[in-house]
């Protein structure tokens, strides 16, 4: 099992002069975390791949080629390749934060250049483990989702035929991976390779909210244990 907790991720190269850490950046996924003040933006730019925001804090505005959007802490926004995006944070008191997925194996360049979800409005997915599973995003390549467990729940103990990467969104929840067992707070990514048995268990009294990002997408089921 890998832990990365936020304070100790890198630097995200480039841009030390805004608070980004890169969790992860490899040939088919970047994640990124950042934070931008009051009034602070981000400038117009574009990438080769899709990326998808995740507001984890705050409002501001996404601008897609000459589009603005204003979006809240409850949105997911999902950006074509080539698209120029750039960020604002518009309030004058609170801070802005945003995760960022680079999902760099999907390059599709037609359909709608931006695609915004409500977190809460979405279906649940049908799932085994009998808990609330909403999609963030699906492709050829990748598929991710945020899983809530209400206190006392757990997922069933399984084995996932790729890597899999969790990012805690809310609350302290227990992380079983093969052998190992760790306690887990929000702002923290965790490595979980492929055919390893792994399990998320809450046992605190609030809401745990975990981010789940496979790429790539798996092609078999998962194994229930």
């Amino acid at each position: 099992m890998k832990i990365l907790k936020l304070s100790d991720a890198p630097v995200f190269p480039g841009a030390e002069n805004l608070k980004a850490r890169s969790f992860t950046d490899s040939d088919s996924l970047g994640m990124v975390h950042f934070t931008l003040s009051p009034r602070e933006f981000i400038p117009q730019h574009n990438m080769p791949f899709k990326v998808c925001f995740i507001l984890l804090k705050g409002e501001g505005t996404l601008t897609v080629n000459h589009r603005s959007h204003q979006l809240t802490g409850n949105n997911v926004a999902a950006c074509l390749t080539e698209t120029r995006r750039s960020w604002r944070n518009t309030s004058t008191d609170d801070d802005l934060t945003v995760l960022a997925l680079k999902f760099k194996k999907d390059r599709e360049t037609n359909g709608d250049i931006l695609e915004i979800k409500k977190m809460s409005q979405q279906e649940p997915a049908q799932n085994p483990h009998g808990v609330d599973v909403r999609r963030v995003y699906e492709s050829e390549h990748a598929l991710s989702s945020i899983i809530t467990l209400k206190p006392g729940e757990k997922l069933i103990r399984h084995i996932t035929p790729v890597d899999v990467f969790f990012y805690v969104l809310e609350g302290t929840g227990v992380v079983e991976i093969g052998d190992e067992k760790e306690t887990v707070t929000a702002d923290t990514v965790i490595e979980s390779p492929k055919d390893i048995p792994h399990c998320w268990y809450n046992e605190g009294d609030a809401i745990l909210r975990v981010l789940v990002v496979k790429v790539p997408r798996p092609t078999t089921g998962t194994q229930l244990l």
